[in-house]
């Protein structure tokens, strides 16, 4: 496939995991089922990722690690500036060194736990991203670890 066909189409499938993603995320918060759906949710960004080129992987999640930034940020106040930190860390992810890319998810599992007011949907994320967060922060270190990408 020419490269003018194949970088718009890969950016739009690693679109559609982001909305397929959000759209598990909030259905499960719904339901209030969010620690119960953490792990089956995870599923779709590692499996709709997994098959691609190393680096349209890697690109892919820096945007999943961007999206999670964003969780909190409608917040506002320091949650914006985490999100900043985050995006920070999903850029250097793609372009230095993929090991940002784990620190942002493991280290959002840490900010999970800051005690703050959240809204009443969003009471079991913390919880939640234990799992979410952490099987998918596990998932890239692996492909690391495994050769999947290099340090630039």
């Amino acid at each position: 496939m020419p490269p003018y066909l194949r970088y718009p189409l890969t950016g739009l499938w690693i679109v559609a995991l982001v909305v397929v993603t959000s759209l598990g995320v909030r259905f499960a918060a719904e339901q209030h089922l969010l620690i119960e759906a953490a792990a089956f949710v995870a599923i779709a960004p590692v499996a709709g990722l997994f098959f691609l080129p190393a680096r349209s992987e890697l690109a892919g999640w820096a945007v999943f690690t961007v999206w999670l930034g964003s969780t909190y940020a409608g917040l506002g106040g320091v949650e914006l500036a985490v999100f900043g930190v985050i995006v920070a860390l999903a850029i250097a992810g793609f372009f230095f060194s993929p090991w940002a890319l784990v620190l942002a998810w493991f280290g959002h599992i840490a900010w999970d736990f800051v005690p703050r007011e959240l809204p009443p949907l969003m009471t079991d994320l913390p919880h939640a991203c234990i799992i979410f967060d952490g099987l998918i922060g596990g998932f890239i270190a692996w492909r690391i670890v495994s050769g999947r990408w290099k340090s630039a």
